[in-house]
């Protein structure tokens, strides 16, 4: 493709100073340290670093055009100045792989917690269904189910929208992305022709970077004001919201979409006569057929705790609006197993069970320790629970008291401990935490090995163990340096 024709589709034409000056486009690319010749190197300007000073470097290593919205301290005729720098990415990466989310059906998923498990349920049903699928997210990209690495929840726009053509040149039907706040606010998924949206609830989190909630909200917003009545392949759209949470409604206000609703005592998909233990779940659904009808259908799942029912009553709806018979949907929900850090048990020697979970937002780790006791408490065990868990380093800092106030108040006894420090101290990371907390049920042991060892060992028959914070996750990450480290490996090694 041609770099006219490229900046034609940005509305940035006129910033070509020669109409004569023009190359095909060998890639896309934001990184100068991948740049060859032709390429179109984008001046981005990142958390750690700005792409501004590194555009000399660019130019002499054959970059023809550079983009950029900011100031590149140097004059030549092959930089373009546009107004967005990652808008512009985003339209230019979609046009340049052949505008591949307009040939696969998109669903994106958005929330701060649930996207992960809400995106596999319906990838996996979608699977089982006999579609060719792709997911994108937190654990991983897939393609047809084979594993492809990813560095971010969602991906920069040039990397999101080769993915997505990879998926539309393997004839993928749907695509089902976690969309995180991040990439909506940094324009990643710009121009994206998504279907179906799901928001599945908001709390505090990464408000490092949106500063407040109402920013937070404005970016999950994002993707359903995107949404058109119709989308591109024909079809209806869908913004499927949870009507528990208070942000639901605000989040698909002036949506164009049909709007549906899924929760507790509202909404088209309600849940009810909730039935759950450590193994799994039943539980009953209100859900449409013919417009205004209402019938029941009943799920069965290995998933357990009442958060899982909002984040399978989202993905029923989803399933659902894209013509998924409930028969299929809740035949394939019966044989979901959990997500990979997303609520495992772990049944230990001792007769105490270990719950690894990703749990890492004051909501979270609420609802994880709740769950916790709501199932000790319906199979009348005198269990206690013992949660381990810290805070990441070089985040959001005003969660760590909370967390530590929400663990201390709910477990009968805490071990605070690390997560992934970066390049904080831990110790100061802990004492964060430490000032959110009352009581005195609690211990610290800053070697996360080590804590989790304690707890084990402190644990007796019937008690759960509660391992939070860094769920799927197979690495621990101090001083910049990511080491092995797998919360399930440790569990196993001490629990025999």
């Amino acid at each position: 493709m041609n770099f006219s024709e490229l900046m034609i589709l940005t509305g940035n034409e006129k910033n070509i100073p020669d109409k004569n000056f023009d190359f095909t486009v060998n890639k896309l690319t934001f990184n100068s340290l991948n740049v060859e010749k032709n390429d179109i190197f984008f001046a981005v300007k990142g958390f750690n670093a700005d792409g501004n000073k590194f555009i000399n470097d660019a130019l002499q290593k054959g970059a023809m055009a550079v983009i950029t919205d900011g100031e590149p301290g140097i004059s030549d005729n092959r930089i373009h100045k546009v107004q967005n720098v990652r808008k512009a990415m985003a339209v230019m990466s979609s046009a340049f792989f052949g505008s591949p989310s307009s040939k696969i059906k998109m669903i994106g998923v958005t929330g701060t917690n649930g996207k992960t498990t809400v995106t596999s349920l319906i990838n996996f049903v979608l699977m089982k269904s006999g579609k060719k699928t792709g997911l994108i997210g937190t654990n991983g990209n897939f393609i047809n189910n084979r594993y492809i690495k990813t560095e971010h929840t969602t991906p920069e726009a040039i990397d999101l929208n080769g993915i997505l053509k990879q998926m539309a040149d393997e004839n993928v039907e749907f695509a089902v992305m976690e969309v995180s706040s991040h990439s909506l606010a940094l324009h990643r998924v710009y121009g994206l022709d998504f279907d179906i949206a799901v928001f599945t609830n908001l709390t505090p989190e990464h408000l490092d970077f949106h500063l407040d909630m109402d920013n937070y909200s404005a970016s999950k917003k994002i993707l359903f004001d995107s949404l058109k009545r119709i989308g591109s392949k024909g079809i209806q759209t869908a913004a499927i919201y949870n009507c528990n949470d208070e942000y639901g409604t605000k989040i698909v206000s002036g949506c164009e979409a049909e709007r549906i609703a899924y929760g507790f005592g509202c909404g088209t998909y309600t849940a009810k006569n909730i039935k759950m233990d450590i193994s799994g779940m039943k539980f009953d659904v209100l859900v449409p057929r013919n417009g205004e009808n209402i019938e029941e259908i009943s799920v069965k799942t290995r998933l357990t705790g009442k958060f899982n029912v909002h984040n399978i009553l989202a993905a029923i709806a989803a399933l659902h609006s894209i013509n998924i018979s409930y028969s299929d949907i809740t035949k394939y929900i019966n044989e979901f197993e959990a997500v990979d850090g997303r609520f495992n048990r772990i049944t230990l020697a001792n007769g105490a069970d270990a719950i690894i979970d990703y749990s890492h937002t004051p909501d979270s780790l609420l609802k994880a320790i709740t769950t916790i006791r709501e199932i000790l408490t319906e199979s009348k065990s005198k269990g206690k629970i013992i949660t381990v868990f810290g805070c990441g380093g070089n985040r959001d800092k005003l969660k760590r008291p909370l967390m530590g106030d929400i663990a201390a108040k709910n477990s009968d006894h805490v071990i605070i401990t690390s997560d992934n420090p970066r390049n904080e101290d831990p110790i100061s990371i802990i004492e964060d935490i430490k000032a959110g907390i009352t009581s005195d049920n609690y211990s610290v042991e800053p070697d996360r090995e080590m804590a989790i060892k304690k707890a084990i060992e402190m644990s007796r028959k019937n008690d759960i163990i509660l391992i939070a914070g860094k769920g799927h996750e197979t690495y621990q990450e101090i001083k910049g340096v990511k080491n092995h480290f797998s919360d399930r490996e440790i569990t196993e090694k001490y629990g025999k």
